[in-house]
């Protein structure tokens, strides 16, 4: 018997995201003035009303174990939220995981074998084709360009599934790019997907209400692939969170919507790995997918402010950046500097020698671009206080002048 570790652990890297914001916190930690534009915090906390069902919950709190699809609230309060979108899912065909990404790890674990293809369009969250790896999946990663407005085409997509193709991960808006599938975009591409009755698609939707145009989200939502191919419902699991709309990415509360038997598959591995969510976070979600929802419009407000910040800034430093039309990222190209040294005398390699110098040099957190499947580029999230990003953005400006 041997005590090295599985073979898999090879296969998968650790999350660039969480590598980088450790870093930061560490310089913060020996006292360095660290501005961290690198992780995907909202930059908002959560209406008063869910830290009093939080309060009330610890309050009224039985020390029994819990249902493991979630609470009778937390099941009827996320079918309401589904409904309010159009959707109509029965309480049998929902149930709670550990967070967003505790969820998509599941349900690959669920569905995918060695052997088996997950297409991903990248640019893509940094955590897809790892955890593809860690279930023994391939990941397939058709590209869109910059020039493509980071968004794959359906004749891209046609053209990467394959007799091996199990699942395919959509996200709308993007994580990292921001960028939105419009509503003739996405009909496009579940006119693809509809032509592939064996494969099953994940709607990872968390970014959803967080669209800047009016326009492009009717009823207050982005496009989503239903809207357009009601048949994918059948094979089709819809990732949902309280981490991005809600501002509470530390309370790990996602939420699944599919076909009953992969409910069955998923509360099975629940059953055999964390049991169930914890009361309090099972009843601030609740409150906040039942409380008054106006907030967000004026957390919209300040990010779009934000982001022309951040373009303004980009577009004076000559890194060119698509527009973001969601979430709270933006994906600024940076293969022009590559080659160039910095007045220090180091030269910036790739991606990851720019984010490692530009924290070291000018103490401003950015993640590389090749976590997200595209090394010419970097990810910043201009979600926080609006003078950190300033001046984050105002040190990035001076150092990127400073190449040479």
């Amino acid at each position: 018997m041997s005590l090295e570790f599985a073979q898999r652990m090879k296969a998968v890297q650790p999350s660039a995201i969480i590598k980088v914001a450790g870093k930061a916190r560490d310089l913060k930690a020996a006292g360095k003035d660290v501005v961290s534009l690198s992780i995907g915090v909202p930059g908002f906390l959560p209406p008063a009303h869910v830290y009093a069902a939080a309060h009330a919950a610890v309050d009224a709190d039985s020390g029994d174990y819990l249902p493991g699809r979630g609470s009778n609230e937390l099941v009827k309060a996320f079918c309401a939220m589904l409904a309010r979108r159009g959707f109509d899912y029965a309480e049998t065909e929902v149930c709670a995981q550990v967070g967003g990404k505790g969820a998509l790890f599941n349900l690959l674990l669920a569905l995918v074998e060695a052997g088996d293809e997950v297409v991903i369009p990248a640019p893509y969250w940094a955590s897809y084709p790892e955890m593809v790896k860690i279930v023994g999946g391939t990941p397939v990663c058709p590209q869109g360009t910059a020039e493509q407005n980071y968004k794959i085409t359906p004749a891209q997509l046609e053209a990467a599934l394959t007799v091996q193709t199990k699942v395919v991960m959509f996200n709308n808006p993007s994580n990292p790019t921001g960028m939105l599938y419009n509503a003739a975009e996405v009909e496009a591409l579940a006119a693809v997907l509809a032509k592939h009755p064996d494969v099953w698609v994940f709607s990872d939707d968390i970014y959803d209400r967080l669209v800047f145009n009016d326009a492009d989200a009717p009823g207050g939502f982005a496009a989503q692939l239903l809207d357009f191919q009601p048949g994918l419902k059948s094979r089709m699991a819809i990732v949902q969170s309280v981490s991005k709309t809600y501002g509470m990415p530390g309370w790990r509360v996602g939420m699944v919507a599919a076909p009953k038997a992969l409910i069955d598959a998923l509360l099975t591995l629940t059953s055999q790995s964390f049991t169930n969510l914890p009361a309090v976070t099972m009843a601030a979600a609740v409150a906040a997918m039942q409380g008054e929802q106006g907030f967000l419009d004026d957390q919209k407000v300040r990010l779009l402010k934000q982001r022309d910040l951040t373009l303004a800034a980009l577009a004076a430093m000559a890194l060119p950046c698509p527009t973001p039309e969601g979430a709270f990222y933006a994906f600024p190209q940076i293969g022009h500097l590559f080659g160039k040294s910095t007045p220090a005398g180091k030269v910036v390699k790739d991606d990851v020698a720019f984010c490692e110098l530009l924290l070291e040099e000018a103490l401003v957190a950015v993640v590389p671009g090749g976590a997200f499947g595209d090394g010419g580029a970097i990810r910043i999230s201009y979600a926080g206080k609006e003078s950190a990003l300033a001046e984050g953005l105002r040190r990035m400006a001076e150092w990127v002048a400073g190449l040479r």
